[in-house]
């Protein structure tokens, strides 16, 4: 009886480690490939990344590092099936990370200053097919830091991310 009782607990503790990674080998891979363990520093907020890309000596592209939230305001911001989100600005007016410009009066009258679209590509370098919320593990209103390449689409700031910190 002990020993039929000692493979039942062997096989649940087993089956309760066996689940706490979740996805196939691709996503695990993936995970593994983008999610940083410490911070990354040198944040800079969306709105001076547009400006510099949109001013007189603009580049097409620079690095990137953004503190902020996955929050698109009254919309979703999955893109969905896509390791795809909106990111929106928290550094505040003060650095407060509180501050939500879709509420502020004066943020949201250009909300563009204050939103990117992030994309985390595959190896062949489309977008990868994989959730952000299964690849990550994230929320609507996670805050992470996102490091990658910024360009302009329009009036919108787009980042293929390279990294991402997810503040637990």
């Amino acid at each position: 009886m002990r020993r039929g009782t000692l493979f039942i607990a062997l096989f649940c503790l087993a089956v309760v480690v066996g689940c706490g990674e979740t996805g196939d080998g691709e996503t695990l891979a993936l995970r593994q490939k983008l999610i940083l363990s410490t911070a990354p520093t040198n944040e800079t907020s969306i709105s001076k990344i547009r400006k510099l890309l949109m001013g007189p000596k603009s580049a097409d592209e620079t690095e990137v590092v953004l503190r902020g939230r996955i929050w698109a305001g009254e919309i979703p911001p999955w893109e969905e099936g896509k390791a795809a989100f909106v990111l929106t600005d928290a550094t505040g007016h003060d650095g407060d990370d509180d501050h939500d410009p879709h509420a502020c009066p004066f943020c949201s009258r250009d909300i563009d200053d204050y939103i990117a679209a992030i994309r985390f590509r595959n190896d062949d370098g489309a977008v990868a097919a994989i959730d952000s919320r299964e690849l990550f593990d994230v929320k609507e209103k996670q805050m992470v830091i996102i490091k990658g390449r910024g360009s302009m689409n329009g009036d919108r700031l787009r980042v293929d991310a390279t990294n991402i910190f997810i503040a637990r």
